[in-house]
C-alpha cells in the first residue's frame, strides 16, 4: 500500500493525479487528508504532497528504521516537483518519483550522489534487475568508486542490456551478475501466471502479458518462466504465446494451486471455481511457479503483480525474496 498524503485543495488536486497514475499501473494506494492520515507500519511508501520540514519534523522518525527495509518516501511540491527522501533505491523511491513525474509534468529533484551525477548506484542496479540485495560495504564501496569511474559489470550472455550509465558491461555463460569482478549477485526468479477464457487468440495472450509486465517495468528476457492451470494445458493461445518467448511452462492440478489459497491471502473467485474447481489461476500459479523454480517456501516469495485482466486474459507476476 502507498498512501499519498496532502493538506491543501491544490495538494488534494495533485494527489488525485498521482492516485490515477498509481492505479493505472495497479499500485495499492490510498489518498488521505492529513488529520486522516495514520501510519500502520505495512505501507510500501509514503508520498508527502506538502512542505519538507512537515515530513522530518513529523513523520521521518517514525518511519525511518532500516536502509535495507524502510518504505520510501517522496515529498512533492504544489508546483508537482518530486524529492525522493527515503529508501530510494531499494525502496523504489527513485522508481515512483521518475514515473509520477513523467505522467503529472512534474520534475524529480535528486540529492543522493550517484543520482546527481547520472549514475546508477549498485543497490539501484539492483531493485531494477531483480537481483538479491547487495551487502552494505559492497553498496558503498561501489558507489563511490562509480563516482569517479565506469565499474565493470558482468551478465548472464541472454541479458539485452547495452549501456548502464556508469558501468562497463560484458557477458558471461553463468547466471549471475558480477560487479566489480568481485561482487556476485543472484537473479531473482520470476514468474508470470497465466489464466485465459477458453478459445483465446494467441494475440490476445501475447498482448496481456506484455501489458503485465510493462506495469512492473520488466523485459521478458527478465522472467524465468510461465505457469497455468492444468485445464489450459492445451490452450493454443497460451502455448503459442509461451512458444514464442522462449520460455518454460509449467502446468499446476488444481489441488495445488487450493492448497496456496489455504496458506497464501489471495482474493478468492467463486465464479472461478464454479467453472474450474479453483479460486484463481493466474495469481497462484505464478508463486507456484517461483515455489517450484527456488523451492522457497511461500513467504519467501511476493506477488508484484495482482490478478491484472485484459480480452479474457488474467496474468499475475511473483517474485523470490531474500530475506
Amino acid at each position: 500500500m502507498i498512501k499519498v498524503v496532502y493538506i491543501t485543495k491544490k495538494g488534494e488536486k495533485i494527489a488525485n493525479q498521482i492516485k490515477d497514475v498509481l492505479d493505472y499501473f495497479y499500485y495499492d494506494n490510498k489518498v488521505e487528508h492529513i488529520r486522516n492520515f495514520k501510519i500502520n507500519g505495512d505501507e510500501d511508501g509514503f508520498i508527502f504532497i506538502m512542505a519538507t520540514g512537515i515530513v522530518l519534523r513529523k513523520f521521518l522518525d517514525k518511519i525511518k528504521d532500516d536502509k535495507f527495509k524502510d518504505p520510501f518516501i517522496i515529498v512533492c511540491s504544489e508546483n508537482k516537483e518530486l524529492i525522493p527522501l527515503l529508501s530510494n533505491h531499494l525502496g523504489g523511491g527513485n522508481y515512483f518519483s521518475k514515473l509520477i513525474a513523467n505522467y503529472i509534468n512534474g520534475r524529480v529533484v535528486f540529492t543522493t550522489a550517484t543520482d546527481v551525477n547520472g549514475k546508477i548506484g549498485i543497490d539501484e542496479l539492483s531493485k531494477m534487475l531483480f537481483l538479491e540485495i547487495p551487502k552494505r560495504k559492497h553498496i558503498l564501496e561501489i558507489n563511490k568508486k562509480i563516482l569517479e569511474e565506469d565499474v565493470s559489470l558482468t551478465l548472464p550472455k541472454h541479458w539485452k542490456i547495452k549501456n548502464l550509465n556508469g558501468y562497463k558491461i560484458n557477458y558471461h555463460d553463468s547466471y549471475e551478475v558480477v560487479v566489480n569482478d568481485s561482487i556476485r549477485l543472484k537473479p531473482l526468479k520470476i514468474a508470470v501466471g497465466i489464466g485465459a477464457r477458453r478459445g483465446v487468440e494467441r494475440y490476445k495472450v501475447y498482448w496481456a502479458v506484455k501489458k503485465a509486465l510493462f506495469l512492473r517495468n520488466i523485459p521478458i528476457w527478465r522472467v524465468d518462466a510461465f505457469a497455468t492451470v492444468e485445464d489450459k494445458k492445451n490452450e493454443k493461445g497460451i502455448l503459442e504465446t509461451v512458444n514464442r518467448f522462449k520460455k518454460p511452462l509449467f502446468i499446476f492440478k488444481r489441488e495445488e494451486i487450493n492448497e496456496v489459497y489455504k496458506k497464501v491471502n489471495l482474493e478468492k473467485s467463486e465464479f472461478v471455481y464454479k467453472n474450474l474447481g479453483v479460486y484463481g489461476v493466474s495469481e497462484p500459479t505464478s508463486i507456484l511457479a517461483v515455489k517450484k523454480l527456488t523451492n522457497k517456501d511461500f513467504d519467501d516469495i511476493k506477488l508484484i503483480l495482482k490478478k491484472f485482466k485484459k480480452d479474457g486474459v488474467t496474468t499475475a507476476i511473483a517474485v523470490e525474496t531474500i530475506g
